[in-house]
């Protein structure tokens, strides 16, 4: 009762994990890229106290309802909900932080839910996605400011590859990421691939060490 009165937002540990890398402060302009539906969201506002700008943008318009659903329910008055492709959001604003929760192909969730495996291309189509998302955040970051990359899977084409590709065609550098949730480290080697020692800065968080979704956590800064 007390979740569908706003009082608490139900939400996965490991889920958690990017906004508190991102670290949003009262008074700050956040982005959140790919918001719905919502508990990132939410999460900022209320790290934030309310106090500054949250910008919520997701690209699906049927995705909105949800998002503005949960916004009104935890009483996020921060929030202000847009409906932009992420890699084509106006830069009339410059964000202090942003998130890039990207679409991805969800490994992180297989035990508790059942899908197929992504085909190569399938990995190949988000990979780009996720690059391009990366590259409108840069520009729509101001000096100094911090953006969280993270997705939901473990394929290291959505993850290492992306953050590698990112370093190399913006001017981001990457953060080490210290947390005292249980993770691993970033791969710098799979299969026949070797991505940038500094993909080590990186964190994976898998369903075993705390009961919960995999995720993968990148911090850039510009």
């Amino acid at each position: 009762m007390l979740h569908w009165l706003g009082e608490y937002y139900v939400q996965e540990e490991s889920a958690a994990l990017p906004v508190q890398v991102l670290n949003p402060e009262p008074g700050e302009k956040v982005l959140d890229m790919c918001a719905a539906p919502g508990g990132k969201t939410t999460q900022i506002a209320s790290k934030m106290n309310n106090k500054g700008i949250v910008i919520a943008n997701d690209k699906n318009p049927k995705r909105l309802k949800s998002l503005h659903a949960n916004i009104y329910r935890t009483g996020s008055t921060a929030a202000n909900v847009v409906n932009y492709d992420g890699r084509r959001i106006p830069k009339e604003l410059k964000y202090d932080k942003i998130l890039v929760d990207a679409p991805c192909s969800g490994e992180g969730n297989n035990s508790r839910r059942s899908f197929k495996s992504a085909s190569e291309q399938e990995l190949k189509t988000l990979s780009n996605v996720q690059q391009k998302l990366l590259e409108n955040a840069e520009k729509l970051l101001k000096e100094d400011g911090r953006i969280v990359y993270s997705t939901c899977t473990f394929a290291p084409e959505e993850n290492e590859s992306v953050v590698e590709k990112t370093l190399e065609n913006t001017d981001l550098r990457l953060k080490n990421i210290e947390s005292e949730i249980e993770h691993v480290r970033g791969v710098n080697r799979f299969q026949d691939t070797e991505f940038n020692f500094e993909t080590s800065k990186t964190v994976r968080v898998y369903p075993h060490h705390m009961r919960s979704g995999g995720i993968y956590v990148a911090r850039f800064t510009k």
